[in-house]
């Protein structure tokens, strides 16, 4: 059963169809959706490590700016001769000391405006919200040191811690530094340092060394600023210590030490772990790490993810959908099969239903219902077709038996009117034994012009019995004579003519035969100047003509005719009639071209 089954299947052409078509279907939307997934990762990738390089140079950027700063300020140091010598004494010296040579300095001048160490580091970094301290510290007697704070709570906030015996604070807010430029036991956090050592302008001697602690704050903000992939950023001086960090992704610190200090964009394996590392060396003294660990694109995953459930969703839509359509094809493939079995079983009334769709199932449903129609039509009127054969041919025997016995009678009787010297009677008797003897004939198709020969045999017959009071006119072309034409098919038309349309009190009555080839058809008409018919009479005539049911009416020839040609050449052929009342009447037959050849 199984087997059989399977077989089934495999032969069934919509079940190929259907399989072949949901793994294209699936084979084609995974291979597209990988493909714009892994282009559409890397644009993003891409965007994130953009708008990463644009946060750092936005970083490098403010140092830029600080350092343009601290370099005017160097400058304008070594060009103002006073306060170099004031800043040389204050180092040598201590600061008491210095507030006297100040004192001095001052009475000797007129300005009302001191000019200082304060004044200076006021005009310079005073302005500079960013910068929470300014440090001096002598380089030859470390002991000399100076601070000078402009944001009192942010500086506060930036100790890490206080020692117990903390040195009180000096005149102006300066107290004692430690050696490396912070108070002494105290370390402090959120703070970058920036130091530029001043030379003796004579004997080019480093006499002592400036230090500004800016606060993190304004890079916490540029840096907070972008909000893509969970990105980590590090500040690297030249001797590869990290000044400033916002570790997101928990980078080691080891990688970054690794990092060499050059421009550049890469993908680096570290621990067994991938990670976007994007580098930008300064021209200053620092180098700008941002580092994105694979993990980081959350983002991409949850885009992937997405896209593959979308992916799902489609091709489970598109296979119900092909499944849909194959399963409606192939139950109407299968009704129509089932049609075509019982045809063969020969259930000639089967037929396939109508179906809404426009399609070539549609057609070919369409065409067998037709075809099955035509057939039936077909056996229909082929066995009618032999069945009136069957009935004529009866008939024509039954009638055969008086044509004999009269023809014999007439001969003796002609004989006797020969003898008695009768010579018209003898004359009428002859043509008329011929008439008889071509109606025996067993024929049944006939050269025209040999049934011409035969309408002449009974024209003359009329003529013997209404001398001087007809006129005969025939017009037959000589390649029309030869066609074949159904026996007695003229002779009944012009007997019709003599019974219900001569005119006997008349001298001018004219008959006209004729003959032409129209294209595929040739007409012969039969047309008299007689009585003629009124319009209800031609209607009931034609009305009968093309009746199948026996009446009661006289005109059996013209329907025998009619209803012989029909069944010979078909029912576009026949008889026509045409007639107006005390005029005359036009029958006109018309018969196929193939009934011409030669003889």
């Amino acid at each position: 059963m199984e087997i059989r089954q399977k077989r089934r299947f495999t032969q069934n052409i919509f079940n190929k169809l259907f399989l072949i078509s949901s793994l294209t279907i699936i084979t084609t939307v995974i291979i597209l959706i990988v493909t714009i997934t892994n282009y559409y990762s890397e644009i993003i990738i891409q965007k994130e490590v953009n708008i990463n390089t644009r946060t750092m140079e936005r970083v490098e950027d403010y140092f830029s700016a600080k350092d343009a700063d601290i370099n005017r300020a160097k400058r304008d140091f070594y060009v103002n001769g006073d306060m170099i010598d004031d800043i040389s004494f204050a180092l040598q010296n201590g600061y008491e000391k210095y507030l006297e040579y100040r004192l001095d300095k001052f009475s000797e001048i007129q300005s009302f405006v001191p000019s200082n160490i304060d004044t200076y580091f006021n005009a310079y970094f005073g302005q500079d919200p960013d910068i929470n301290a300014v440090g001096l510290r002598s380089l030859e007697n470390p002991s000399i040191e100076y601070l000078h704070i402009y944001q009192y709570l942010r500086w506060a906030k930036s100790i890490i811690e206080r020692p117990a015996n903390s040195e009180s604070l000096l005149p102006e807010g300066i107290p004692n530094l430690s050696r490396e430029g912070l108070p002494r036991g105290r370390e402090l956090r959120d703070t970058i340092t920036k130091k530029f050592v001043i030379n003796n302008p004579v004997s080019l001697q480093k006499i002592g060394e400036i230090s500004i602690f800016y606060s993190t704050d304004r890079l916490d903000k540029i840096v907070n600023r972008y909000d893509g992939a969970p990105a980590s950023f590090f500040i690297v001086d030249a001797e590869g210590s990290i000044i400033y960090s916002v570790n997101k992704g928990d980078i080691p610190l080891d990688l970054i030490h690794h990092l060499k200090s050059e421009t550049n964009q890469k993908k680096m394996k570290w621990k067994n772990r991938n990670f976007h590392i994007n580098t930008i060396a300064n021209k200053g003294e620092y180098t700008y790490v941002s580092v994105i660990p694979d993990k980081g694109w959350q983002k991409l995953t949850i885009i992937r993810g997405t896209m593959w459930v979308v992916i799902i969703f489609f091709i489970i839509m598109s296979i119900l959908i092909s499944y849909s359509f194959t399963r409606n094809y192939s139950r109407r493939i299968d009704n129509i099969v089932s049609i075509i079995r019982q045809v063969e079983k020969g259930n000639l009334d089967a037929r396939i239903p109508n179906s809404k769709h426009e399609d070539e199932l549609s057609k070919i449903a369409v065409n067998i219902n037709t075809m099955l129609d035509e057939l039936n039509k077909y056996i229909e009127e082929f066995y009618l077709l032999n069945l009136k054969q069957q009935q004529a041919e009866l008939k024509t025997l039954q009638a055969q038996i008086d044509p004999h016995f009269l023809f014999n009678t007439l001969e003796a009787i002609r004989m006797v009117a020969v003898v008695e010297g009768s010579k018209t009677s003898s004359k009428m008797i002859f043509h008329l034994a011929k008439l008889f003897r071509y109606s025996l004939e067993s024929k049944d198709t006939v050269p025209l012009y040999t049934e011409i020969e035969y309408v002449n045999q009974y024209l003359t017959l009329m003529q013997f019995k209404y001398p001087n009071k007809l006129l005969v006119h025939l017009d037959i072309p000589s390649d029309v004579q030869r066609i074949f034409v159904q026996k007695l098919i003229l002779q009944p038309i012009i007997e019709n003519y003599f019974v219900h349309g001569f005119r006997k009190d008349r001298t001018d009555n004219e008959l006209f035969i004729r003959a032409a080839h129209l294209g595929e058809k040739v007409e012969i008409s039969v047309e008299d100047n007689g009585k003629g018919m009124t319009e209800e009479e031609l209607a009931n005539i034609i009305h009968h003509i093309n009746s199948e049911e026996d009446d009661a009416m006289q005109s059996i020839g013209l329907r025998n005719i009619h209803q012989r040609l029909k069944l010979r050449y078909g029912e576009q052929f026949g008889i026509s009639l045409d007639s107006t009342k005390n005029k005359g009447t036009i029958v006109t037959l018309s018969i196929p071209v193939r009934g011409i050849s030669d003889v």
